[in-house]
């Protein structure tokens, strides 16, 4: 039986809300015994029940930082104090938007441009509230910055950290390492998995180092060109059925 990484934005989900079709795909894939987890550069507050909508309860958040597993927390990666605290500063001082993103929080130590809310426009997540006390008391597993200018200088200020464009109007900011794909390795090798039986299905640029780890990448017909690069089997696009007719062609549903 397979194991199924499916990303959710632009590949589960179509602008924000469960793509056409895509419940009935999932029950198809599990009724044949196979294992569907969530790989997504989403924090769990943000996942907003579309796990249980979807029916797959098992997934990797933050882009590989946490993993949720039949209920238990098998593994989480928060971004150390010490760094979060020199990212605030560096935010004041740069008067550079920032998003803090916890397990339950959502929130910015600084809005002060429209990219803050265009960007969850493109994902259909709500507004982050101003909230200056939430590092305070929450561990972080991911910042968003948001205008090129402030993500070259904190991508060489900040060695630690990873810098990926999200969308048009940020970026994903996680603890450096091979993001998804390191939560996909951490979670394969959890379950004991053959090579040959894991599968992996993505679009984006956070998709790739994903696509790249499994023997088996499918990338959506909407997915960016080095996400179909990476993968060996490029399927139709999220509104076309995407995920069921790239799961048809490995004969898994």
């Amino acid at each position: 039986m397979a194991l199924v990484f499916l990303d959710l934005d632009g590949t589960m989900l179509d602008n924000g809300k469960p793509a056409k079709g895509i419940v009935g795909t999932i029950a198809d894939l599990k009724k044949n015994g196979h294992t569907p987890v969530i790989a997504t550069g989403r924090t769990p507050h943000l996942l907003y029940g579309v796990d249980k909508t979807i029916g797959i309860p098992d997934y990797i958040a933050a882009n590989g930082n946490y993993i949720l597993y039949q209920g238990k927390v098998v593994y989480e990666r928060y971004i150390p104090r010490d760094i979060v605290a020199r990212m605030l500063k560096r935010s004041d001082e740069l008067e550079a938007d920032l998003v803090l993103e916890g397990v339950s929080g959502y929130v910015a130590w600084r809005r002060d441009t429209e990219l803050v809310d265009r960007f969850s426009d493109a994902f259909d997540i709500e507004y982050p509230k101003l909230d200056r006390e939430y590092p305070a008391d929450n561990e972080i597993l991911a910042f968003i910055v948001f205008s090129d200018r402030d993500a070259e200088i904190l991508r060489f200020e900040f060695p630690q950290l990873s810098f990926n464009r999200s969308n048009r109007f940020g970026y994903d900011v996680n603890l450096a390492g091979n993001l998804k794909a390191d939560g996909v390795n951490r979670l394969v090798n959890y379950l004991g998995y053959p090579a040959e039986h894991v599968y992996a299905i993505g679009d984006g640029l956070n998709d790739v180092s994903m696509l790249k780890a499994v023997k088996n990448g499918i990338a959506m017909g909407n997915g960016c060109p080095e996400a179909k690069a990476a993968a060996v089997h490029v399927t139709t696009a999220v509104g076309d059925d995407g995920v069921r007719n790239g799961l048809k062609h490995f004969g898994l549903i």
